[in-house]
């Protein structure tokens, strides 16, 4: 005698199991396009920024003997006022030759206006292990100076705070021998280095 099945149709349990498979598949998915849209920010922020670097750097390469000047008016904590000359920036007209320093100034002004627009942040610092022990040009042949990117919660800096600063600095021991080198990116920091 041949007996008939009495299940007709789809269980409940099966129809559980098949949307706990599908439940599993899209959020791996979402959690993968997540991932995806966090890289292509940080890819843009890095595109961003290398482009403000390197305008800047010419600026500077083009301007050498107003250095310093860069070096301050870019690392100035208050805003910098509007300068007293523009030297033919924004399209005013150029009335009287402006001196390597006015011409930093401005620059420099038109810089910080700029990022202001941008959640950026740049510094200029002396760069690190350029491979001697002078603080400035005149008295270490290697020095150099670098332009510091910083956005997110990461500031321009150098130093030792690995929550806060982009670059480690040089740290020298009780026998004056150097214990880290210094100029390695932090782990966490979100920043670019550029020399010029």
């Amino acid at each position: 005698m041949i007996t008939k099945s009495r299940q007709k149709g789809v269980g409940l349990i099966e129809v559980m199991v098949a949307l706990l498979l599908l439940t599993v598949a899209v959020l791996g998915y979402t959690a993968l396009q997540g991932q995806a849209i966090k890289s292509t920010n940080e890819a843009y922020e890095r595109t961003q920024s290398l482009v403000m670097m390197r305008t800047i750097a010419e600026k500077i390469r083009a301007n050498p003997s107003g250095i310093t000047t860069y070096e301050n008016q870019i690392n100035a904590t208050t805003p910098n006022s509007a300068p007293t000359s523009q030297c033919g920036l924004n399209g005013q007209t150029v009335v009287a030759l402006c001196t390597p320093a006015e011409t930093a100034v401005a620059e420099s002004h038109l810089f910080k206006a700029e990022l202001a627009n941008y959640d950026f942040q740049i510094q200029m610092h002396p760069c690190p292990n350029t491979g001697g022990t002078g603080t400035d040009a005149a008295t270490n042949i290697m020095f150099s100076y670098c332009l510091i990117s910083a956005w997110g919660e990461t500031t321009p800096t150098i130093g030792t705070d690995d929550e806060t600063d982009c670059l480690t600095e040089r740290v020298i021991g009780e026998d004056d021998s150097v214990e880290a080198a210094g100029g390695n990116y932090h782990v966490k920091a979100t920043c670019m280095m550029m020399e010029i």
